[in-house]
C-alpha cells in the first residue's frame, strides 16, 4: 500500500470516531507536541470532541508551542474514567510502554487505539499506521489536513513546523523529501517569526547549560580510527544540575561535527542502575540496529535505549558494537 493510500485510510478511520484522546511519548518533543496540537485543531474543525493527555509534563523549553494550554498530563491525584469512551491516538510513538499510565485507557484488544508513527523497524499491531520513510509525524498530520481540505490555524501551523524542523534536523536528515519542503513552505505562509521561534527551540537555554556542557565534555572520548566519539553524563553530574532535564539535548549531535566522526553516543547514568543511551550518526551508519539489540529504537541516524546495568560495563559493550558497525558498514 502506498503512503497516499495509507493517508486516505487513516483519515477515513479517524473520521469514523467522535471522541478522541491524543497522546505522545513521555518526555515529549516538538514532533510529538506539534503533531498533537495540529491533530487537535484538525479534529475539532471536523466536529470531533478532542482532549490531549500526556504521560508527563511538557518540558519547560517547549511549553511556548502550546499557548492555549491544551495539553494536560497524567496526575494520579485526579485520575478518573473520564476518557474511557475515547479513541486513543498515539502520535510519534508506537510503543505502549512509552505512554505510561495513558495506556490504561486503551482496551485490551486495542480496538480503540490508533498509533501514528514514522520510526524505523517497529513492531506492527492492528491500529498502527507506520510511515517509516517520512521524516516526522508532523508531516503525516499535514497530509491529513490536505485530505480534509482544511487549513491549520496560526498556532497549529507553528507547532507542526517546529515538529518538522526538529525531527528532520533542520531539513538535514536523509528522510527529508521534496514534499517536506512543500509542506513547510505552506506552513510558513502563516508569517510566524521563524528566526525567533528557532532561537527558542535551539538557543534560549539557561546559562547553567554551559557549565553542564563543560562537565560532560570532560568525559569526551574520541576514536577517529573508528569514526566514533562518546561522552558520559554521570549520576553526580545529574545531581549537581538538579533541573538539568533537557539541558544536555543536542550534545550527541554536536559530536558528529568533525569530519572524521560518523558515530556518536552519549551515556547518561540514571538512578536504579539504569543507563540511557543516545545514539547519533551520519551517512549509512545505522545506529538504530544497535539500539534494537538493547530493546531500544528510533531512526537509522538517531536512536536511543535504556538498559539495566552498570555504566562501565554498558559503555564497554556499546562501544564495541559501534566499532563493529563502523568497520562493517559499506559507504555508497
Amino acid at each position: 500500500m502506498s503512503d497516499k493510500q495509507k493517508f486516505e485510510l487513516l483519515f477515513q478511520k479517524l473520521s469514523s470516531f467522535n471522541d478522541f484522546l491524543l497522546t505522545t511519548h513521555s518526555n515529549s518533543d516538538p514532533d510529538g507536541i506539534g503533531s498533537e496540537i495540529g491533530l487537535y485543531y484538525l479534529l475539532t474543525k471536523l466536529g470531533k470532541s478532542v482532549r490531549i493527555l500526556n504521560p508527563d509534563k511538557t518540558p519547560e523549553k517547549y511549553t511556548f508551542m502550546d499557548p492555549q494550554c491544551r495539553i494536560t498530563y497524567i496526575d494520579p491525584d485526579r485520575m478518573t474514567n473520564f476518557y474511557d469512551s475515547s479513541t486513543v491516538v498515539i502520535l510519534d510513538n508506537s510503543d505502549l510502554k512509552r505512554i505510561g499510565e495513558v495506556q490504561n485507557f486503551i482496551k485490551k484488544d486495542l480496538s480503540n487505539l490508533i498509533a501514528i508513527d514514522h520510526h524505523d523497524e517497529v513492531d506492527y499491531y492492528s491500529g498502527l499506521f507506520l510511515f517509516s520513510d517520512i521524516g516526522s509525524t508532523a508531516e503525516i498530520v499535514c497530509e491529513l489536513f490536505e485530505i480534509a481540505g482544511i487549513e491549520p490555524d496560526y498556532t497549529s501551523a507553528l507547532a507542526l513546523y517546529l515538529g518538522i524542523v526538529m525531527d528532520t534536523g533542520q531539513f538535514k536528515y536523509s528522510k527529508t523529501r521534496p514534499r517536506t519542503y512543500e509542506i513547510a513552505s505552506k506552513l510558513v505562509r502563516h508569517n510566524f517569526p521563524v528566526e525567533e521561534i528557532l532561537r527558542k527551540l535551539y538557543e534560549d537555554y539557561p546559562y547553567e547549560r554551559l557549565f553542564l556542557k563543560r562537565d560532560i565534555y570532560q568525559t569526551l572520548s574520541v576514536e577517529p580510527e573508528n569514526g566514533l566519539a562518546s561522552v558520559v553524563v554521570t549520576h553526580e553530574v545529574l545531581k549537581k544540575y538538579k533541573n538539568s532535564n533537557g539541558l544536555g539535548e543536542g550534545i550527541a549531535n554536536e559530536l558528529l561535527g568533525p569530519k572524521e566522526i560518523f558515530i556518536a553516543v552519549m551515556f547518561t547514568e540514571l538512578p536504579d542502575s539504569k543507563v540511557k543511551i543516545s545514539f547519533r550518526s551520519k551517512g549509512n551508519y545505522n545506529v538504530c540496529n544497535v539500539a534494537k539489540e538493547f530493546l531500544g529504537g528510533g531512526h537509522a541516524n538517531a536512536a536511543g535505549a535504556v538498559v539495566n546495568g552498570d555504566l562501565s560495563k554498558t559503555k564497554k559493550e556499546i562501544l564495541s558494537k559501534l566499532r563493529d558497525l563502523y568497520k562493517h558498514t559499506t559507504l555508497e
